[in-house]
């Protein structure tokens, strides 16, 4: 059951991932981002003044118990799609609020994005929890677009995947060897791919194959063709969140709804970046947790 598998992950959530996304849903909103994307915009360092501010966020409650974080953050994620909180007596509760926000944040972008709409039609083989993950993945794949990637950048990715994917078994390296139409995986070969064809078609190759496990790295390199270091949390909450932030600033946006004291507006634009992020929570959720523990059910029950 696939709402059991996101419970059990988010059990064995990785504490860091766990504060940062409970602080990224309960204690950000637009107007907060604004100060620092403006500041991001100005400054040349490369750092994410956004992220930062998460981060210092998450900082609040290193001393809050792991369990509590664990259920502020499930219903946290409810709240986002209407969805009550509820009494996680067994973990079947904790379970079925898994499986309602599932069907609801598929149905809504179902509803929102026509891309999603055709990826899930022609992936009907997939279960809703995995293509919810899978599109996250492309998604973040086709925020490069026609990014330009300077001679630095283009030896880090080449380097970055080929550490990545000589890790990987050796039937999978053939097969994406394969179809890079390559004879060897190596950062040269790598490299002369991504500047050949493109950054964008190189990776959505591996994630045809590689599936879930090439996400760490991807995030990490798509960060740093962006030029944005210091971010060690996943950069598709970055892209949604300047995304969203980038809207409101646009004074022919943030003018009229100060004069119109638009708070509805604002508020309307708020719950939809949360939509927006919600997805990118639950792929760090099901990506960040740490499949060596066991759940510990009977301490989360009890809180």
């Amino acid at each position: 059951m696939n709402s059991m598998i996101m419970a059990e992950s988010l059990m064995v959530m990785e504490r860091n991932a766990l504060q940062f996304n409970y602080a990224l849903l309960h204690d950000t909103n637009i107007i907060k981002m604004l100060i620092p994307f403006a500041k991001e915009k100005i400054s040349k360092k490369g750092k994410s003044k956004i992220m930062e501010m998460v981060n210092r966020k998450s900082r609040y409650y290193n001393d809050y118990p792991s369990n509590k974080l664990r259920i502020n953050l499930l219903n946290e994620l409810g709240k986002v799609y209407g969805i009550p909180p509820k009494r996680y007596s067994t973990k079947w509760d904790v379970s079925d609020q898994c499986d309602r926000i599932i069907n609801e944040m598929y149905n809504y972008t179902s509803k929102t994005n026509k891309k999603f709409k055709r990826f899930s039609n022609k992936n009907n083989n997939l279960n809703k929890l995995e293509v919810l993950l899978k599109f996250q993945m492309l998604s973040l794949i086709d925020s490069i677009g026609d990014k330009e990637i300077n001679d630095v950048q283009l030896k880090e990715i080449g380097d970055s995947l080929e550490d990545f994917l000589n890790r990987l078994p050796e039937d999978q390296q053939r097969t994406i060897a394969e179809k890079l139409g390559i004879n060897k995986i190596t950062s040269s070969t790598i490299q002369q791919l991504v500047a050949t064809n493109g950054a964008a078609i190189v990776f959505a190759s591996i994630v045809q194959v590689a599936g879930f496990a090439f996400y760490t790295t991807l995030t990490s390199v798509v960060a740093g063709i962006f030029g944005i270091v210091g971010i060690t949390l996943p950069f598709a909450v970055y892209v949604s969140l300047t995304s969203a932030v980038a809207v409101i600033a646009n004074p022919l946006f943030f003018i009229p709804i100060v004069i119109a004291g638009g708070g509805g507006l604002l508020k309307w634009q708020n719950d939809k970046m949360k939509k927006a992020i919600a997805p990118v929570i639950l792929m760090q959720i099901m990506m960040s947790s740490d499949q060596s523990l066991n759940p510990e059910w009977e301490e989360f029950l009890y809180e």
